[in-house]
């Protein structure tokens, strides 16, 4: 079985499966890479579905077999006792007979369609009222289609349909790859976006309860009404609240990536810890025109639509010659030798006796509606697979633009996001100052507090949405296997 592996020209990452951050430990420190990689070794639904090109491949060598020579030998031996008239006496004789037989033949097809075959044979008959009669015979036969079976077209359109099956295959394994790597790495940032937001939410719950016990001590010294207090808990409250949703928020995610990965030897508490951090990437898109071209050459399900529309070129090839009559040319040429001993009846090239038969056999339905019904049923067919290439290559071309559309948007929103997470910043700088000073309520302060939390938790998804907008790029053009330096095994 063939594992996958990486192609990046970085440092080797070591063995697929990532270790425990210490022994015991139910932390599983984990770097993206590996976590990729772990999946397309260990998700049990892609599992079963690596198999499937293997299983295609075996079709293949089967039609293969077809073109293979084949071997085929018998023995015979036969004794019969008869009464039989011999010239002008009224009496039968009694007549004993015993006939022996050795056949062998070697035969194969070729690609053309024609069939050719070398036979050999020895026989011997005995009698009581005969001599013994021994002969060997050596011949080689060639049958060659004229209309119906004629070339390559007709005789390899099965193996041909048998190998644009197995690509077809691979190519729905290479796309399913790409949607399984996605969502690992929708998975990988899920688990580290929930990180995020625990620890920002445990922050602002912190912020809250320090804001609580400074208006405490304000009510005791006489600087602010004790009704102001109401506000602060609530907010305390809620903010404990939103807590408690986060927590939840991680745990789906932490089984959802668990699930995804299924890492071997470890069970459903394990405590998935992301090493790698969200960056930015600083290179720019490339114009989009150029995404179209990757999309147009390597978006799986378009290759499978392609070769679905090649298998229906062949089967229109297969039916039109279908509609042919058979007419075939044969040519038997053979020695033999005659004996009255059975060594000396061996088959002889040599010998100077021969036999040269020539023929032709002509067939021909009297209507055949069903080779005329396969007919038009494939030129249908390929008619529709036709129409089935040109939309597929419409909807790759919208997708790609969409979803170039999204990564610009992203891209844009995450520059947004880190302005309004500073000026929130600033903003509740100022207000827990003048605050201080009497000059703002607990209200104030509190409802900015969440508004810089709410612009923490949106800079955060913005650096996310915008590695899942360009995951999801590449996922539409094709390229994300050969982007993430992965390789794909043929079949298992």
């Amino acid at each position: 079985m063939r594992r996958w592996s990486s192609v990046l020209r970085a440092a080797a990452i070591g063995t697929v499966l990532p270790q425990l951050a210490a022994a015991g430990s139910d932390t599983l420190r984990i770097s993206l890479q590996e976590a990729i990689l772990t999946a397309l070794e260990r998700n049990p639904q892609f599992t079963i579905q690596r198999y499937v090109p293997g299983i295609r491949k075996t079709s293949v060598a089967e039609q293969i077999a077809t073109f293979e020579p084949s071997l085929t030998a018998s023995y015979s031996r036969e004794k019969s006792f008869t009464q039989r008239f011999l010239g002008a006496r009224p009496e039968p004789f009694e007549m004993t007979t015993r006939r022996t037989s050795y056949n062998a033949a070697l035969g194969m097809m070729l690609p053309t369609g024609t069939s050719v075959s070398l036979e050999a044979s020895m026989s011997g008959t005995t009698t009581n009222i005969y001599l013994p009669q021994y002969a060997g015979s050596i011949g080689f036969t060639v049958t060659q289609p004229l209309l119906r079976g004629f070339g390559f077209g007709a005789t390899l359109a099965a193996l041909r349909r048998a190998r644009a099956d197995l690509e077809i295959s691979r190519y729905e394994l290479k796309g399913l790859a790409e949607r399984l790597v996605q969502d690992v790495e929708a998975s990988y940032w899920g688990v580290y976006l929930a990180q995020k937001e625990l620890e920002i939410r445990r922050q602002s719950l912190d912020l809250a309860e320090r804001q609580l016990a400074e208006s405490l001590e304000r009510v005791a010294v006489g600087k602010l009404s004790e009704l102001e207090l109401a506000s602060v808990r609530a907010e305390v409250a809620r903010r404990r609240s939103d807590l408690i949703n986060a927590e939840s928020s991680y745990e789906q995610a932490r089984l959802n990536f668990l699930l995804l990965l299924n890492p071997e030897g470890k069970g459903w508490d394990v405590v998935p810890q992301p090493v790698d951090l969200p960056a930015v990437l600083t290179d720019s898109l490339e114009p989009v025109e150029v995404h179209l071209d990757l999309a147009r050459r390597h978006r799986p399900d378009l290759a499978q639509a392609r070769l679905a529309l090649r298998q229906g070129n062949l089967e229109v090839a297969r039916t039109r010659n279908g509609l042919l009559p058979r007419l075939d040319l044969f040519i038997s040429m053979g020695r033999t030798s005659y004996s009255r001993t059975f060594e000396e009846a061996k088959p002889d090239p040599t010998s100077p006796f021969y036999v040269v038969t020539t023929g032709i056999t002509f067939e021909m339905p009297a209507v055949d509606l069903r080779s005329r019904a396969q007919y038009s049923r494939a030129l249908k067919s390929r008619e529709q697979l036709e129409l089935a290439v040109q939309n597929m290559e419409r909807l790759v071309e919208k997708d790609v633009r969409s979803a170039y559309a999204e990564v610009l948007r992203a891209r844009q929103q995450i520059q947004a996001s880190q302005e309004a997470r500073a000026l929130q910043e600033k903003n509740l700088q100022a207000e827990v100052e003048k605050f201080r000073v009497g000059r703002s309520t607990n209200l104030l302060v509190l409802q900015v507090q969440r508004d810089l939390i709410a612009s923490q938790l949106a800079e955060a998804r913005a650096i996310i949405d915008y590695l899942a907008a360009l995951t999801n790029l590449y996922v539409m053009e094709g390229t994300l296997l050969e982007r993430r330096g992965i390789e794909v095994p043929p079949e298992l």
